[in-house]
């Protein structure tokens, strides 16, 4: 987000916006295009960058409104899902700013700036290997699924269709929602919990109330099993106040976890989490009161997120608990006599390798995995090893995530490598389908496709009544694919990458699934991944891309790996230094490449 308002800060200044006729954003960058449409024609006067630093700087959003949002997708949308969650409580704490307007409303008022396309992948269509219906984008007149030719106005987005007909109008999602839609690749259970927890404590008036404190320990005792803390002292001050209350079974509720492994803690934890939203009112009736709304926002909330995380396998989960799947699963590769077989191998190593990471004596696992996974390649083509260089180099949140796309990728490709495995009585086999129905569902809305009559189309898209949406960078961190709808006829590209790790892997990337969707796309050849400038010459219908990494040896020099450490992800807002600091060094890429940018444009406009 920031890295763009710098970008586009310096392009402003130096005449260079206005040969753009579209903006397309994927994740953060989303954000910053959010904060500048705000205003009509913002590129006219660059005013409005100055506006959104400053807010990001040094604004806030209240806890109280922010609850008061999520309240309000709790009411308004049927598909209340965890983005709301995301986007309402922790997205807005980033932006500083609560946007109910919807992107529909731009269409009027920005006729002399680039067109905004905003990016966001199908998880579906991602996981059943659907290429051409995974890139799916949203701009101010239609949304639909880029590739496919698929499209619905966009103030119909959300509203329930049959065969292609509108049954049910609904509203349109607003700013908030989408940023919380675009940006969820950081979203993290751990992180929605632990605001769950800072939300009871600003319930002051309400704090020795027993139901807050019930909710509080539970809540508590759900973080325990990210943290690994002993759960003993909240496990006493949970059943003192679970004392006399059924569950939906009709039995006491007690938790008792003596004798037991971390998977079935957490089990424990999930079904009294379950039981306390259900039941929560008619044990507590005196917070039924319109005085308490927000206990009630609270309460279906937990609810949501109780719901739709699940225990996981890998991400966020104690050393115990992986410890535990790891030793379920290797007792049953064993009885099953696989162990020589590759399959269960590699699932077992990429399992020890997530496993590891906090141990830090991992890098030897990354060989291993590496020789498991030699000649083994994604439906895309994409290689799965892992650059050890490159590794070794990353923070450990990074790494941590990093394997547990790993393990999800395997899975996914795990039956198109190992078939003999895919109908055999084996656990394995159960494990990988276990695994793949376990990711966190996010961004459900209602498919506009449903029942439609369309054999160019994934037929299990048309038959989904909802589908699934999640940071497009989570696939492909560059919006390439939005650029290269066959209808736009582009001719250049100017690629601001703003991504963490190899800045040339979006573009080797899309090369690779260009190819595979027939996609016209330039030759991508380069020596070094530290210039400041990149040139890849369009042939044909293939447009032309220039390329810019944030960071590299022409405005960081010897600090290069200093500043890409400095800045990496997984961090919460930056401070109004950081943001100052940030945003020079984007412009700085704006200033040294002028010259050699307008050549580029030059040379093109004198071809057409």
């Amino acid at each position: 987000m920031v890295g763009m308002l710098g970008s586009l800060s310096q392009m402003g200044e130096q005449g260079l916006l206005d040969a753009a006729l579209y903006m397309s954003g994927v994740s953060g960058s989303t954000w910053c295009m959010a904060s500048l449409y705000e205003k009509a024609n913002w590129s006219s006067d660059m005013k409005q960058i100055k506006v959104v630093v400053e807010r990001l700087g040094h604004s806030s959003v209240s806890l109280k409104d922010r609850v008061w949002k999520l309240k309000k997708y709790q009411q308004t949308n049927d598909n209340f899902s965890l983005t709301d969650v995301w986007a309402a409580l922790l997205v807005t704490t980033i932006v500083k700013k609560i946007d109910e307007s919807t992107l529909s409303n731009y269409q009027t008022c920005h006729d002399k700036d680039p067109y905004p396309i905003y990016t966001v992948i199908d998880q579906d269509c991602k996981y059943e290997h659907l290429l051409r219906e995974t890139f799916f984008e949203l701009t101010p007149h239609e949304v639909g699924y880029t590739l496919a030719g698929a499209f619905v106005e966009t103030s119909s987005f959300g509203s329930i269709f049959n065969k292609g007909v509108l049954t049910t109008p609904k509203p349109e999602m607003d700013m908030t929602y989408l940023q919380g839609l675009c940006g969820s690749a950081l979203a993290d259970s751990e992180v929605i919990l632990k605001t769950l927890k800072e939300w009871l404590k600003d319930m002051t008036t309400l704090k020795d109330h027993n139901g807050v404190q019930l909710l509080s320990t539970v809540v508590d005792l759900q973080l325990c099993q990210y943290s690994g803390c002993d759960p003993a002292p909240l496990l006493q001050t949970a059943n003192e106040l679970l004392e006399g209350k059924t569950g939906l079974d009709g039995c006491t509720l007690k938790l008792n976890f003596k004798g037991k492994n971390s998977i079935d803690q957490d089990k424990e934890i999930h079904t009294v989490t379950s039981a306390l939203c259900h039941s929560f009112f008619d044990w507590h009736e005196d917070l039924k009161a319109s005085d308490f709304e927000e206990v009630d926002v609270f309460v279906k909330t937990l609810h949501k997120v109780n719901e739709k995380l699940p225990a996981h396998p890998l991400e966020g989960a104690s050393n115990a608990y992986n410890e535990e799947l790891l030793k379920k699963l290797n007792d049953s590769v064993k009885r099953e006599e696989l162990q020589s077989h590759d399959g269960p191998r590699l699932i077992l190593q990429a399992l020890k390798l997530y496993n590891n990471i906090i141990r830090e004596d991992e890098t030897h696992l990354v060989d291993d995995l590496n020789d498991l996974l030699k000649g083994k390649k994604m439906e895309s083509g994409r290689d799965l090893r892992i650059n050890k260089d490159e590794w070794v180099k990353t923070d450990l949140k990074s790494r941590k995530q990093l394997a547990l796309g790993l393990q999800l990728d395997i899975c996914k490709s795990f039956f198109s490598w190992f078939p003999d495995l895919k109908n055999a009585r084996f656990y394995i086999s159960e494990f990988v389908e276990w695994m793949l129905k376990s990711i966190y569902v996010w961004g459900a809305n209602y498919n506009f496709l449903h029942h439609m009559n369309a054999s160019d189309l994934g037929q299990r898209l048309l038959k989904r009544k909802t589908t699934h949406f999640e940071d497009a960078g989570l696939l492909e961190n560059s919006p390439y694919m939005s650029a290269l709808r066959a209808e736009r006829e582009i001719d250049l590209i100017i690629s601001f990458d703003f991504s963490a790790g190899n800045p040339m892997e979006t573009l080797t990337e899309t090369a690779k699934e260009c190819k595979k969707l027939d996609i016209s796309f330039p030759a991508i050849n380069y020596t070094k991944t530290d210039k400041d400038f990149y040139v890849f010459k369009g042939l044909k219908k293939a447009p032309t891309v220039i390329h810019i990494p944030l960071f590299n040896v022409a405005n960081c020099g010897s600090e290069l790996e200093a500043y890409r450490d400095k800045y990496h992800t997984f961090q919460g807002a930056y401070s109004p230094e950081m943001i100052e600091d940030l945003m020079k060094k984007a412009g700085e890429n704006v200033l040294n490449i002028k010259e050699k940018l307008l050549r580029e444009i030059a040379g093109i406009v004198q071809q057409k």
